[in-house]
């Protein structure tokens, strides 16, 4: 077999197992660290899809991209849409990643952006995350919930200014327009989490 083809046919396959369509189960905990509770990602099945964005503290990228998370939020919320930042950083009190950090980090989001932790880091692997910020836009299904999306929120992580591609938004017009995502994986940028 050629050798092109075959790395073609093995990164087609190997991306529709990691994005296409692939199920995530309802039944993964986090924790919320306003209310200080456990939920599971049942409790968004009502919604038309979820955008998780893992996030971390001290990661400088995810910094630049609260303001822009907190814009996209606004902007689909009456679309029934609820955009969620996960922490899935194990604890670490010398870069600011525990639970008491995290909740007064949540403390300083817009009301419509849930933030939550992922302390035994289980949503995250389930999902094959592995940098903040990495997005994970899902759908309900009866199966739990379907994959769409995964990976950068736009191609600029330096200047919001500069981005001329928003992935999360170009998926979500998609998804609300009932038409066929185009992008369902773009490599993200970021701080590996640990």
């Amino acid at each position: 077999m050629n050798p092109k083809l075959s790395l073609t046919l093995l990164a087609l396959v190997a991306r529709s197992y990691c994005v296409g369509q692939s199920f995530i189960s309802k039944d993964l905990p986090l924790y919320n660290v306003l209310t200080e509770s456990e939920i599971s990602m049942d409790t968004f099945k009502s919604h038309t899809a979820v955008v998780l964005v893992f996030t971390s503290i001290h990661c400088p990228y995810a910094k630049l991209y609260k303001n822009r998370v907190t814009a996209l939020s606004k902007q689909y919320e009456d679309q029934n849409v609820r955009f969620v930042l996960v922490n899935a950083n194990a604890s670490d009190p010398a870069n600011k990643e525990t639970l008491v950090h995290m909740k007064a980090e949540a403390n300083t989001i817009n009301d419509n952006v849930l933030y939550f932790a992922d302390q035994n880091q289980v949503v995250r692997k389930s999902m094959n995350v592995e940098k903040n910020p990495e997005v994970i836009i899902l759908t309900p299904s009866s199966k739990g919930y379907r994959k769409v999306y995964q990976g950068a929120i736009d191609d600029s992580p330096q200047s919001e200014s500069l981005a001329r591609k928003n992935y999360v938004r170009m998926t979500l017009n998609n998804l609300l327009a009932n038409q066929a995502i185009t992008t369902p994986y773009q490599r993200p940028v970021g701080c590996r989490i640990r």
